[in-house]
């Protein structure tokens, strides 16, 4: 097998970059240059994006977020309202099991002496679903974590699939006068009215500025690779708001919020099950619902009766964060002793 070459792209060589995303059977849509370099310009994060060569030839890479925080260098492949990025693999041609495997791993370890010659004191790779033999990281000492998405078949759609409690709250919502709609222009101002009260509900500040919301809905927009819907009641009050990404086959339900006020009156059921229905109308296969990992939105997704789909994240610490971490686990379980 050739020796796998590890370089890092510059902005002239991003379209060399998303081909190879193209070949990559379970890429996202955040694993593209433009979402990469939205956020990255947007957050204020160094981009970084290493290119694994086979004789020449790209057949694999990770793309990286680097920022120094307290004095200490981090890297992630994620970044807020991202949930997925990490490694990317050509699609291989081969049918020999331990050839393909031996391959992956040769990219991965590729990228692993990469990553240990900028020194990173901390990095985190969370990768999408579909990316699921993470064991070279692990047989290299990384910390290899499970986590789940909710993935919901629209092909089969029909509000037969959905709970009765779903199905119940649908009808109280449409009875109710609430009506849904989208926008042919986003409103971000609406949206981060929203996204504010449903963060403060849990005593939080939102995860991204209304900048970088503008930002990247708006370029993905004019991509035509971002929507946003509202659910409105019968006097006309935005009760619910949802941004929806678009990728070739599958959407994502990116980013939700709701009316305090209207929490309790179904809109967000409603809202739902309609850009359901007009995803399947145009040909989307399914939407990633995500929210599984936090109980309260797993609870919620869950009356929709979704696919529970696991993906996995791998993790390194070096350096001062190590110690720390050690020293931490000794203090905690010295004072489990007291209790």
């Amino acid at each position: 097998m050739a020796i796998v070459q590890v370089t890092r792209l510059g902005r002239d060589k991003h379209k060399e970059w998303d081909e190879l995303v193209d070949k990559c059977v379970y890429s996202t849509i955040f694993h593209r240059s433009l979402w990469l370099d939205t956020c990255a310009r947007s957050l204020n994060r160094g981009l970084r994006i290493y290119a694994c060569r086979e004789s020449g030839e790209l057949v694999g890479g990770c793309s990286l977020y680097v920022h120094r925080s307290k004095g200490l260098r981090r890297a992630h492949s994620t970044v807020p309202l991202t949930p997925y990025g990490g490694v990317v693999l050509a699609q291989s041609e081969s049918a020999n099991v331990r050839r393909r495997e031996e391959r992956q791993g040769s990219v991965i370890h590729s990228l692993q002496n990469a990553f240990e010659s900028e020194r990173f004191d901390y990095i985190q790779i969370v990768n999408p679903p579909g990316f699921v033999d993470v064991r070279p990281f692990a047989w290299n000492g990384w910390d290899t974590n499970v986590r789940y998405a909710y993935y919901f078949d629209l092909e089969n759609y029909s509000q037969d699939v959905l709970s009765k409690e779903v199905r119940w709250t649908i009808r109280k919502a449409a009875e109710n006068g609430v009506t849904v709609k989208k926008l042919d222009d986003p409103d971000i101002s609406i949206y981060y009215r929203l996204l504010s009260m449903t963060f403060s509900r849990q005593n939080l500040k939102p995860p991204v500025s209304i900048e970088f919301l503008q930002e990247a809905v708006g370029l993905l927009n004019s991509k035509h690779a971002a929507e946003m819907w509202v659910a409105e009641t019968a006097s006309g009050d935005v009760a619910a708001a949802e941004i929806i990404v678009l990728d070739v086959t599958r959407a994502y339900r990116w980013s939700a919020a709701s009316h305090t006020d209207f929490k309790h009156t179904g809109a967000t059921s409603l809202l739902l099950c309609e850009v359901f229905r007009e995803l399947k109308r145009r040909g989307f296969k399914e939407i990633d619902l995500m929210a599984a990992n936090t109980p309260q939105l797993a609870k919620f997704v869950a009356g929709f009766n979704p696919a529970l789909i696991p993906y996995y994240s791998v993790e390194k610490k070096t350096g001062l964060l190590k110690i720390s971490g050690i020293i931490h686990n000794a203090t905690r379980d010295k004072w489990r002793g007291f209790h």
